[in-house]
Order: structure tokens, then C-alpha cells, then sequence
């Protein structure tokens, strides 16, 4: 029970995250909303001119930004905050792709798929390192680190199935 519970608590941070970025598309001037989104993920903004490296950093940092929240004993509950701020870039990158004009196929292909994938392994990741309230009695003392590199692999995995879309395919 404890661990479908967690799948859904995260799959709940991701919706309302998710949510929470396309309704912040709406109230966020233009110019504001591509700043911030070409920090998420610049290929939305630039197209091809965004280059191979910005993604692979913007990734890398979240990941970084979480694991020294969660080294830190009172920035630990940001861990979690950090999966939520992620899904609402998704949310708010997701907005701004659809609101563009951007064809429904290269959405439905390309961005939604692979960004829903890699922001729910960063949540898993998010919950490995630092676990829901609900867990934490249930884990004990020492978090299990062991899924770390797993998630990481599998979110590397995710990235370089996404830019190869992107790169080869799509554009």
C-alpha cells in the first residue's frame, strides 16, 4: 500500500505541477515565459540554434540542485519542491510549444512523451533521495540509495532517445 501510495503522490505532484505551468502561461507576459522556458529546455524557444549541450546542462543541473538539497539537513524538503518546479517548466514549456502553433505530431511525438517521462523519473529520483512524509516510518533510519544510478541511467536514456527524435527525425 505504502509504495502505491507514493507512485501516486508523485504522479499528483506532476499534475498539478504540470497544471500549475499552463496556468501560469496565461499570466506570464510573453517575454518572461521564453526566458524562463529557454532555461527548461531552449530547443522550445530557439529551435536548432539552442545547440545539443543546453539540454544535457539544464538536466544535469535540476539533478545537482536536488542531490545538494538533499546532502543539506535543512534543505531537505526543498528535494521534492525541486520535482514540482520541474513539472511546471514541463507545464509552462508545454503551453507556450501548443500556443506557438507548434504541429500536434511533433507534440505528441517528441515533447510530451519523453518530457513526462524524464520529469517522473527526476520525481522518482526526488523521492529516492529525500522520501514523502508517508515513507519515511516505513524506511527507517537510512534512505536506500541503491535506484540512484538506476534512475539516473534510465532519465540518460530518456534524454538521448528524446534529442534523437528531435535532431534526426523531427527537424
Amino acid at each position: 500500500m505504502v509504495r502505491s501510495l507514493s507512485f501516486i503522490h508523485l504522479f499528483i505532484i506532476l499534475a498539478v505541477g504540470y497544471i500549475g505551468g499552463a496556468l501560469l502561461f496565461r499570466e506570464i507576459p510573453s517575454e518572461a515565459v521564453e526566458r524562463w522556458i529557454a532555461f527548461y529546455d531552449a530547443r522550445v524557444v530557439e529551435g536548432r540554434e539552442a545547440g545539443v549541450i543546453r539540454p544535457i546542462g539544464a538536466l544535469v543541473s535540476f539533478y545537482i540542485v536536488a542531490y545538494v538539497f538533499a546532502r543539506i539537513r535543512q534543505t531537505r524538503p526543498l528535494v521534492l519542491f525541486t520535482g514540482a518546479l520541474k513539472s511546471v517548466f514541463f507545464g509552462l514549456a508545454s503551453s507556450y510549444l501548443l500556443g506557438s502553433g507548434m504541429k500536434m505530431l511533433d507534440y505528441t511525438v517528441w515533447w510530451f512523451p519523453f518530457q513526462f517521462a524524464s520529469c517522473f523519473l527526476f520525481l522518482l529520483y526526488c523521492a529516492v533521495l529525500r522520501p514523502p512524509y508517508f515513507m519515511q516510518s516505513t524506511i527507517g533510519k537510512r534512505r536506500n540509495p541503491r535506484a540512484l544510478p538506476i534512475l539516473l541511467f534510465l532519465s540518460a536514456c530518456v534524454l538521448l532517445g528524446e534529442m534523437a527524435i528531435y535532431y534526426w527525425i523531427l527537424r
